[in-house]
């Protein structure tokens, strides 16, 4: 069955976790360090009602605005993960080679990866952001090309298309994405972890099993961080997310790891 593999990756890394909560120190030790620096991204838009024009300019300003922040934090955000995802991966190999988790030297071997972890980190979310973009970057286009509020029923046709395309790219990009570091973590290649996005497509359906398994997991995870909306202070908001969002990262990376070594072995057995 196509989800095999996936189902028996998230198992393990649930049992996994739980008999080794120490892979999940690094990752939530990770999101508290962000937690403030999320904080930072602010850019809000609201709707002007005086002209077209007006809300154009705002618009604009918006999207500028939402763009820079959205960059900076991203590459930030990649950078701070990639030790996070190093540690996780290189324990979940540890443990199944039945060596003794030892955080200190994982964490120096992961700041001595770091550019290459980085780099694969940085590259995965360029990939998923040009797979989400095109749809937006059109709807964004047509409204500057508008001259009044309505957008014609054809432009939202052709949007709401756009957007059922590049989710169904992004079903094989997102977890494919997950794979880089585990695949690095254990070939010590750039270029090996790279091939995952082959790896991945040639198992497309078990891929995309694994990819919406994985989604439902972090929803059910971060489930208790919908009642931040009632907090008004951004900071502590962040602060009260931040052990969720660790053990998000912890369960994806430990789940991408495993499934990645069963990819592997998968082939090898052909």
């Amino acid at each position: 069955m196509m989800l095999v593999g996936a189902i028996k990756s998230i198992e393990n890394a649930i049992s996994m976790l739980t008999k080794n909560p120490a892979l999940v120190l690094v990752p939530i030790l990770i999101a508290f360090i962000l937690a403030p620096i999320d904080t930072l991204n602010n850019a809000n838009f609201q709707f002007p009602q005086e002209s077209a024009e007006v809300a154009k300019e705002q618009l604009r300003n918006f999207v500028h605005d939402f763009v820079k922040d959205a960059v900076i934090f991203g590459i930030l955000t990649s950078i701070m993960q990639a030790i996070s995802g190093y540690s996780v991966s290189r324990g979940v190999l540890d443990i199944i080679r039945q060596k003794d988790y030892q955080i200190a030297q994982i964490i120096v071997e992961a700041l001595k990866n770091l550019p290459q972890v980085a780099f694969l980190n940085v590259f995965g979310w360029v990939v998923t952001i040009l797979v989400i973009a095109p749809p937006f970057a059109y709807l964004y286009s047509e409204i500057m090309k508008a001259e009044s509020f309505t957008i014609p029923g054809s432009v939202m046709d052709n949007f709401f298309f756009l957007a059922i395309v590049s989710l169904l790219i992004l079903l094989y990009v997102a977890p494919a994405s997950l794979l880089l570091i585990p695949a690095y973590v254990k070939t010590k290649s750039i270029r090996s972890a790279l091939k995952v996005y082959r790896l991945a497509l040639n198992r497309l359906s078990s891929t995309i099993g694994f990819g919406i398994l994985v989604f439902i997991a972090i929803a059910i995870i971060n489930l208790p961080t919908m009642l931040t909306r009632f907090i008004n202070n951004q900071l502590l908001a962040g602060i009260v997310t931040a052990p969720f969002n660790g053990l998000s990262n912890a369960f994806s990376m430990t789940a991408a790891t495993l499934f990645y070594l069963f990819l592997i072995e998968e082939i090898e057995e052909e």
